[in-house]
């Protein structure tokens, strides 16, 4: 009997899916899958450890033990999306690898990657990088017992799935549209040749910004700093992380490329005089929309989906939503009825000191005076909802506060959701800001008619934003049948659903609790069981 594929939540779908394709399709795993980091992300474990698919957690080597090939590309962390996409590029026809070592279970990096942007920064000099080429890089990283990949080279005899989470989804939606259209004089090294597209098999999107994030719109109004102080933090963080050469840094930015490194025989103080400079290198990145701040907003998602392909007719896509919300109490809590009791001043006496002096007869202001004790503070709980209060307080107290001791915060107002209790404790501020994010005029034109529902989110994206690009998406529930070879199926994003369990940082195992590092593992090893199993 064919599994239901109509459960609320996605990762239901996703196993239910993978169970019947598994039941009528073989596995072919000699096909590599290429998992692509978000913003933020890296590539070799984060201090030895920390591994951006899986925490602790090292899902590649789960799944070379399963017997898959996977490839895990180190594009840069928080560039455009432009740079990724030719940076993935590169790494995948570079044909040589960084090799995981499953003795020590360590990756040898190598930093020999040539990567050329071409010229797609010269329409806006002013704030273009200082150069279009880089060496130096990352080579992409090898998980595999076969001993065929060393030297392999992405093409058309070689194809690929992606794994895509968050702003990787976009990366691998800007390279699969130059691929299938070439990319004319901005890069004819790379992207001269068109119809290419085939060399993907499928593209997996978790928790992908798919029409952008407001993120960055609840973050700025939090900081209601001015952006010369928030420019000047930038780059000491900058410096910080970018003074030693990249295989000596905790934390690579790779933005050599915009100066933002170490020149030679420049000490630390140097560098960051540099860096703090108007119109230096950071101003130049951080003041323009070659970021990826711009590039994961509402508007640079627009802005990309007007350049590029949204599907290939050649790939199959799945994506999957997730969302870290509860809704906002509608009715007061208890708890918030006995904090209102236990306001510091007594209601009689604050009727007294308001009415006392007006003239009206003594005992019918007595009578008054009675009537509103007897109710107490909670009067406020029946003249007022809760998330009005809460705003009140919000900003006519808190702030207030926060502001006459000189902090530069603009607390976010209650919104329609408040983060659940399982929320990584780092995306409890963001959960609830975007919560109550409102969209602007502006973009609400951008994302058209039909909204949806802009407050749900997983901490850093939107759960209405991840579902795939405006007009290509599908709900997996209508899929009419598991025969994966018709063509139908392909260039369509095929929704699985939303999952309420994890959060943006859940979605790669990145500090989960044992319950949810089983359902991220079953996750990807149902992903990798289903798309395994597609046509070639």
């Amino acid at each position: 009997m064919a599994q239901a594929l109509n459960d609320p939540d996605g990762l239901v779908n996703l196993r239910n899916l993978a169970h019947e394709v598994d039941r009528t399709a073989p596995s072919n795993k000699s096909v590599p899958i290429v998992f692509v980091p978000g913003f933020s992300g890296w590539g070799a474990p984060l201090f030895g450890a920390v591994n951006y698919f899986g925490g602790v957690i090292d899902i590649p080597k789960l799944l070379v033990d399963k017997g898959y090939t996977v490839i895990v590309a180190p594009v840069a962390p928080i560039s455009t999306n432009w740079e990724r996409a030719c940076e993935l590029y590169r790494q995948l026809t570079f044909g040589q690898f960084s090799m995981a070592n499953s003795t020590t279970n360590s990756i040898d990096e190598v930093y020999d990657v040539d990567v050329d942007y071409g010229t797609y920064f010269a329409a806006d000099p002013a704030h273009a990088p200082e150069q279009t080429v880089t060496i130096g890089r990352r080579r992409a990283i090898l998980f595999s017992n076969s001993s065929s990949f060393p030297n392999w080279t992405w093409n058309r005899d070689h194809k690929v799935h992606f794994i895509c989470h968050s702003q990787g989804g976009n990366t691998v939606r800007y390279l699969i549209s130059l691929m299938a259209n070439g990319a004319g004089t901005l890069h004819p090294t790379y992207f001269s040749q068109p119809g290419r597209d085939d060399w993907t098999i499928s593209v997996t999107t978790l928790g992908t910004p798919h029409r952008g994030t407001t993120i960055i719109n609840a973050l700025e109004n939090f900081l209601s700093r001015s952006r010369q102080k928030a420019l000047g933090l930038v780059a000491r963080l900058f410096a910080t992380a970018s003074f030693y050469p990249p295989a000596r840094r905790a934390y690579d930015l790779q933005l050599d490329h915009w100066g933002i490194c170490r020149n030679a025989g420049e000490t630390f103080q140097d560098m960051l005089v540099r860096m703090e400079a108007d119109n230096g290198p950071v101003w130049k990145w951080f003041n323009s929309t070659n970021n990826g701040l711009y590039d994961n907003s509402i508007e640079g998602v627009h802005d990309l989906s007007q350049r590029i392909i949204n599907t290939s007719a050649n790939i199959y896509y799945f994506s999957l939503s997730f969302h870290a919300t509860d809704p906002f109490p509608g009715a007061w809590p208890a708890w918030g009825q006995d904090a209102i009791n236990s306001f510091p001043i007594r209601i009689e006496s604050y009727l007294k000191a308001v009415i006392g002096n007006i003239p009206i007869v003594g005992w019918l202001m007595k009578k008054t005076i009675n009537a509103f004790t007897s109710l107490g503070w909670k009067l406020i709980t029946t003249e007022t909802s809760f998330r009005s209060f809460g705003q009140w307080v919000t900003e006519a107290v808190i702030t207030k506060i926060l502001q006459e001791q000189g902090y530069h915060l603009v607390l976010p107002n209650p919104g329609k959701y408040i983060p659940r209790k399982d929320v990584i404790p780092i995306f409890l501020p963001t959960v609830y800001a975007m919560g109550g994010q409102e969209l602007t005029r502006a973009q609400k034109n951008l994302l058209g008619p039909n909204l949806g529902d802009w407050y749900q989110n997983d901490g850093i994206v939107n759960t209405e934003s991840m579902s795939g690009p405006q007009g290509c998406v599908r709900s997996i529930s209508s899929l009419s049948d598991f025969d994966f070879s018709r063509p139908e199926k392909r260039g369509i994003y095929w929704h699985l659903g939303v999952n309420d369990r994890m959060d943006h940082a859940d979605e790669i195992g990145v500090f989960i609790d044992d319950q949810t590092a089983f359902l991220m593992k079953e996750m990807y090893l149902n992903i990798v069981n289903l798309i395994s199993r597609l046509p070639v």
